[in-house]
């Protein structure tokens, strides 16, 4: 019989607590990686859909406001958001239609939108006509443009209304968010207002002498989601693959540990070590002193 042991199986060697331990480690680190990359290509493609939208209705013809808003009631379709809709009317020009949105950025600094309800034979619509700054030393629009007066013909993208900021006071003349309820003290000047969206305003004829700042093109940019998506899947190889190579390496030094131990060793007959001449003479002398 051979004096090698047998080779240890795979399973035997890595059927131990560390081993099963690092094992559920990786399976939990895996899980985690796929689930991060999902969320993170959700975002972009979130994003994408978002810009697509925006490309194809940013710049589209103007409709019609009872093509998109049949109804003061009517709510926004999703696909409706920034499009674009031709009203003809005039500007509620009362103290008390004018309201300002507090804390719209632009530019990298923080003011106000100008919220003005255009009354039309469809029904009275708020319009966002810009971007105002705030003074310095209050938190108050600086020096606010008029609101035009007369018939006039203006060009808004529809945005859904934005939801309510509970727990808010605001100032007279002034609201949080472009939300109907914070809008309707205007209704009794204005008329009733369509409450699935309002219009931020992209031209107007005549053209006023003095307006708002136009408000910027949204941002389409898709962001980093895509590759962080990818960098998160491939964390997820990476921890298996690192597993197995680790666990592969264990496998191959068991089994090389065995044969070294299980070898044979030849017995060889024990040889007196070989002794130089000075040793020797080293030895003689004494020997001599000795006796």
């Amino acid at each position: 019989m051979s004096g090698a042991t047998d080779e240890p199986s795979p399973l035997r060697v890595l059927a131990t607590r560390s081993w099963a331990l690092a094992a559920l480690g990786v399976v939990a680190a895996v899980i985690t990686c796929v689930m991060l990359g999902l969320w993170q290509f959700h975002r972009f493609e979130a994003k994408s859909a978002r810009a697509d939208l925006i490309e194809h209705n940013y710049s589209a013809p103007p409709v019609a406001l009872t093509d998109v808003l049949p109804a003061s009631d009517s709510p926004l379709a999703a696909d409706d958001g920034w499009r674009t809709v031709r009203l003809t009317g005039e500007y509620c020009t009362a103290p008390e239609c004018v309201l300002y949105a507090r804390n719209r950025p632009f530019n990298g600094e923080v003011g106000f939108a100008q919220l003005v309800p255009f009354r039309t034979d469809d029904g009275t619509v708020m319009v966002a006509r810009g971007w105002v700054p705030t003074q310095s030393a209050s938190s108050a629009p600086a020096d606010p443009p008029e609101v035009p007066t007369g018939e006039r013909t203006i060009v808004v993208r529809l945005r859904p209304m934005e939801p309510v900021l509970a727990g808010r006071t605001n100032p007279p003349g002034q609201v949080q968010s472009i939300a109907i309820e914070e809008l309707a003290a205007v209704e009794p000047a204005a008329g009733t207002l369509h409450r699935g969206a309002y219009g931020e305003l992209a031209s107007e004829d005549p053209a006023p002498a003095d307006a708002p700042t136009p408000f910027p093109r949204p941002d389409t940019s898709l962001g980093p989601h895509l590759s962080y998506a990818v960098q998160w899947w491939a964390f997820a190889l990476f921890f298996p693959i690192a597993w197995a190579v680790r666990a592969r390496r264990a496998v191959l030094d068991e089994i090389e540990l065995r044969r070294r131990g299980g070898a044979a060793q030849p017995v060889r007959a024990r040889r007196a070590p070989v002794r130089s001449r000075d040793e020797e003479e080293e030895d003689a002398l004494l020997d001599e002193l000795r006796g």
